[in-house]
């Protein structure tokens, strides 16, 4: 749950955001994809990762 301050944070930034003609929800969006591309090696490694593990159960049943 989102303290007060946090609220306060997200309220400023909203209208800050508003101001320059930007919609929040897309900034948001903006924000998480820079946080994905940001760490796609580490997202890659843990696909390939589960990737290995479910070929090696899958080759130890047989």
């Amino acid at each position: 749950m989102p303290t007060r301050e946090q609220k306060q944070n997200k309220t400023f930034a909203e209208k800050l955001l508003r101001i320059q003609g930007k919609d929040y929800e897309e900034w948001l969006d903006a924000q998480h994809q820079l946080v994905i591309q940001g760490n796609q090696e580490l997202i890659l490694e843990a696909l390939d990762s589960k990737l290995n593990f479910k070929s090696s159960v899958t080759a130890s049943r047989d």
